[in-house]
């Protein structure tokens, strides 16, 4: 018979800490070398507005960027704004 008062074991709590984010392949003004990246050619489908005035999808490591076409310059990291189903 289990004593009055006896309670259940309680396991320790470790305490986790993510890993820290790697940085960014690319930044914001850099000119992308031709034909290292892959450029996206069906951005709907991945729930990006399309590509207007000049500009393009590219897939730089895990994420996408706006990259103005005729230069190749990095414009910005867009995908937070990518659906779910983005690679």
């Amino acid at each position: 018979m289990a004593a009055i008062g006896a309670g259940c074991a309680t396991a320790p709590i470790r305490k986790v800490t993510p890993p820290a984010p790697e940085p960014a392949p690319v930044n914001i003004g850099d000119v992308l070398e031709p034909g290292q990246y892959s450029m996206v050619m069906n951005a709907a489908y991945y729930g990006l507005p399309l590509p207007r005035d000049g500009w393009v999808y590219f897939r730089i490591s895990r994420d996408v960027y706006r990259v103005d076409y005729r230069t190749l310059t990095v414009l910005e990291r867009a995908t937070d704004g990518a659906a779910r189903n983005w690679p």
